[in-house]
This record gives C-alpha cells, sequence and structure tokens, in this order.
C-alpha cells in the first residue's frame, strides 16, 4: 500500500516531465525508444492527466491473469514480474547524455509513449498506447485541418492526438494498471501464454482428462484471453487432484451441466460445452450457499 499512497501523493506539480515514445523491438531488448521534446503547455497537461488519474482511483487490486478492475480501482502488479514493463524503463533510463531524440519518422507508427515524472530521486512512469491517428496507414488518409476565425484551415505540420489519461503506471516496485487489455498488449508475451497452453497440451496428467484433447485446442485457438485461462488452469492444478474427475462426472450429473463423457469417463469436449468445462477447470463455477444459485465468476478468491 505504500507505493500506492505514495503515488497518489506524488508532488507532480514540481516534477520534472520527459516524454518518450516507443516501438517494440524484435531483438533482446523487446523495445526501442526516443526521447521527445516538449514545451511547458504540453508538459502541464500531462500533469494534469496523471492527477486526475491519483484522484479518481481510491482502490487496488491484486493483478492476476483474470482480475478486473472499474473506473475507480486499477490492478496492482509487482514489477519484478513483468519483464516487458523491465525491458521498456531500461530503455528510457539511458544517461541524458545518451538520450537520443525523435526524428518525425519515429513518432509515427510508434505504439506507445511513456511520461517520466520525476522529483528528486523519485520517478513516477505513465505510460500510453497510441492512437489510430499515429499509424502510418491512417495518417495517410487524413487531412489535418483548424477551425479558425469561422472557417477551416489546413494545418501543414504534422499533427499527434494525446489522450488526457495513461494506461498503467509505475513507481518504485509496483505497477498500477488502470486498464489491464492495453497494459497485457503493451508489455506482455502472448507467446509465453501459447508455450504454457502448449506444454499443458502434453501434459500426460492432463491429456488423462479427455477422449480428445484436438477439440479443446481448437477451442482456445490463439485467443488471448483463452489462453490466459488456461494458464491458470495450469497454475492452480485441480486436475491433479485424485478425486477430480470422479467428483466431476457426479456434480455434473447432478446439475446437469451438460458436459459429456465417454465409456471410459473421460471427457467428451464439443463447443457448446467447453466454456463451462473452462469454468469447472478453473474452479469459477461456484454454489451460493445462500440462495443455492450457481454462478459463473471472472475470478474467485479464497476467504
Amino acid at each position: 500500500m505504500t507505493d500506492f499512497l505514495d503515488w497518489k501523493q506524488f508532488d507532480y506539480d514540481n516534477s520534472t516531465v520527459q516524454l518518450w515514445v516507443f516501438k517494440k523491438s524484435s531483438t533482446a531488448v523487446k523495445f526501442r525508444a526516443w526521447h521527445v521534446r516538449t514545451d511547458e503547455q504540453v508538459e502541464d497537461l500531462f500533469r494534469s492527466a496523471i492527477k486526475s488519474a491519483t484522484s479518481r482511483i481510491s482502490e487496488t487490486v491484486t493483478y492476476t491473469h483474470l482480475s478486473q478492475n472499474n473506473e475507480n480501482s486499477c490492478l496492482t502488479h509487482a514489477l519484478e514480474e513483468s519483464d516487458g514493463l523491465i525491458a521498456l524503463l531500461q530503455v528510457v533510463d539511458v544517461p541524458e547524455a545518451e538520450n537520443t531524440d525523435a526524428a518525425l519518422k519515429q513518432l509515427k507508427g510508434a505504439v506507445g509513449y511513456l511520461v517520466k515524472f520525476q522529483n528528486g530521486d523519485d520517478t513516477v512512469y505513465a505510460i500510453r498506447k497510441t492512437a489510430p491517428t499515429w499509424r502510418p496507414r491512417v495518417r495517410n488518409t487524413m487531412i489535418n485541418a483548424i477551425f479558425v476565425n469561422g472557417e477551416l484551415s489546413i494545418v501543414p505540420e504534422e499533427t499527434f492526438t494525446f489522450d488526457s489519461y495513461f494506461d498503467f503506471y509505475c513507481l518504485n516496485e509496483t505497477i498500477f494498471v488502470a486498464s489491464k487489455k492495453a497494459y497485457e498488449s503493451t508489455v506482455s508475451d502472448k507467446a509465453v501464454y501459447k508455450k504454457s497452453f502448449d506444454d499443458l497440451t502434453v501434459d500426460p496428467q492432463f491429456l488423462s482428462l479427455f477422449s480428445d484433447i484436438e477439440p479443446l485446442k481448437q477451442f482456445v485457438g490463439q485467443n488471448a484471453i483463452q489462453l490466459r485461462r488456461m494458464t491458470v488452469i495450469q497454475q492452480k492444478a485441480l486436475y491433479t487432484r485424485p478425486d477430480f474427475p470422479e467428483s466431476l462426472r457426479r456434480v455434473n450429473t447432478g446439475r446437469n451441466w451438460g458436459i459429456n463423457f465417454d465409456g471410459n469417463g473421460k471427457i467428451v469436449v464439443c463447443n457448446q460445452t467447453a466454456r463451462v468445462l473452462m469454468q469447472v477447470l478453473l474452479d469459477h463455477r461456484l454454489l451460493s450457499e445462500v440462495t443455492e444459485t450457481i454462478y459463473d465468476v471472472p475470478d474467485a478468491e479464497i476467504v
């Protein structure tokens, strides 16, 4: 909680502001970044944007692969667990003498921008994915104009649009995620989830549950959400419990969940029941003892 309070109480008004744009790299460093010089007006707008976020966000939720936040909360994630963000911070924390100022071609097509707020020895990083208008293909189809004195006039210079909010932030060893989708698409490696799923589908104990694993593989496919769910299933490993297959068959019959089994008691996966099966393997199909109602929940926390 200390980092969260420090983030909210940080002296943004008296901080120095530094803007970077970045693109992903296929090399080991993962990102390339360029410093962008800004005037005081732009810097004040960035200060206003982050102060608006710190005043609005009042709660934290622990980050997991499936956790979600609302407009007044953020997900907290340990920096040490985010190799992608560590890599990005490393390229924007180079000594000032080594900074490379961005040229127009670096701004065009940048996948995101990072704003550093520095006050003494403390630094808050704020990151946002760029708007679609930054993409060269989109920019080539647009006409830049301003409305002055009752008429539109062409703006010959290149213009770039910045949103008045950020997707995620970092202070000390904690990441504060306002937009999980943007955070994961920016710094997470989908290939990690895919490899996790590939490993799971050759795990003999997991394979032993199914008559055929191929329908499940087709259902998950390349979908990032489903791949994350399978990663959680692998981490929880409910299927490794000795009584899991028997318990699943018993409850499935008693509750009429519709999961199919063959003559050998193996699960038969199909498109109609794959979603239910995922919820069961996640342990996210829960029964309310108060109302006797069964719910599918996006995430669960033991109490």
